[in-house]
């Protein structure tokens, strides 16, 4: 089966095979031996070759939020050969909180040039660190929160324009 995810603006196709030992994951050029047991909801311990994780996962519509390794990556399933999506009508310029959490860090200040990929805000949740990126290039028009704030999901956390 092969996959077509969108991270922060590059695509990436990942084959997925069952094995004897789990499954062959394949990104790029590069296969891994990966072994997932479903812990709980949301939660999944892996095995990637000899390395064990535990991944914390929330899905929200088409995306998943993976937080791995106290990184939280946006994985969004595209189709093959599907346009990029661009800031405007699907994408307002508003960063959103995706899980209730307490502010970490605010790494930008209002006004500063941000580019696609750079963190923002830093969350803490379920003892996780989440990082809030810029999906786009652009530059922050207004912050909505400071470190130590308590946020709900969907709490609006940055504009961008």
């Amino acid at each position: 089966m092969e996959l077509h995810y969108e991270v922060n603006g590059i695509r990436h196709a990942v084959r997925v095979e069952p094995s004897e030992d789990g499954y062959q994951v394949t990104v790029g050029d590069r296969t891994y031996v990966v072994r997932a047991r479903q812990r709980e909801e949301g939660v999944i311990d892996l095995t990637i070759g000899t390395r064990r994780l535990r991944a914390h996962v929330v899905a929200e519509g088409p995306r998943r939020l993976v937080a791995l390794d106290a990184t939280t990556y946006a994985l969004e399933r595209v189709r093959p050969g599907g346009r990029r999506r661009r800031l405007g009508a699907e994408h307002t310029g508003r960063l959103e909180a995706q899980m209730p959490g307490h502010v970490v860090a605010v790494l930008v200040e209002e006004g500063q040039e941000v580019e696609a990929g750079q963190t923002l805000v830093v969350l803490e949740a379920m003892k996780m660190e989440l990082r809030v990126v810029a999906p786009v290039a652009g530059r922050v028009r207004a912050l909505r929160c400071r470190p130590g704030d308590v946020v709900e999901r969907g709490e609006r956390l940055v504009e961008l324009e």
